[in-house]
């Protein structure tokens, strides 16, 4: 007897975890406004300055290199009205913060073939 509940509270516990990390993975909102909160007040105005709408991005938006001090700011991955101006047919524009002191200050933009 103590078995059988044994293996009734595991098989519980293990249908209650799938179902648990399931619901969390449905709730990620892969173009996530938060994703741009968290970064430099320098880059924030930038992007501020671009969009004419609330702006989302996705994880790959904005990556940092600590050997360098740099943001690199990939605009394919935002989302928001006014980026067609940055955009030239499959090409998207990337800009690079690098820190100078205790600011971040716009280094170079280029345009890149866009990774989507």
């Amino acid at each position: 007897m103590a078995i059988r509940t044994w293996l009734l509270a595991v098989c519980l516990l293990a249908g209650g975890a799938q179902q648990a990390f399931a619901g969390s993975m449905n709730k990620h909102d892969p173009w996530d406004p938060h994703h741009i909160n968290g970064l430099p007040p320098e880059v924030r105005h930038y992007i501020a300055g671009i969009c004419k709408s609330e702006p989302s991005a996705q994880h790959d938006f904005a990556t940092y290199n600590p050997h360098e001090r740099r943001w690199r700011i990939n605009l394919e991955y935002l989302r928001c009205d006014g980026l067609a101006e940055f955009r030239r047919g499959n090409q998207c524009l990337d800009v690079d913060f690098v820190e100078v002191g205790s600011e971040y200050r716009l280094a170079s933009k280029h345009y890149a073939d866009c990774g989507y």
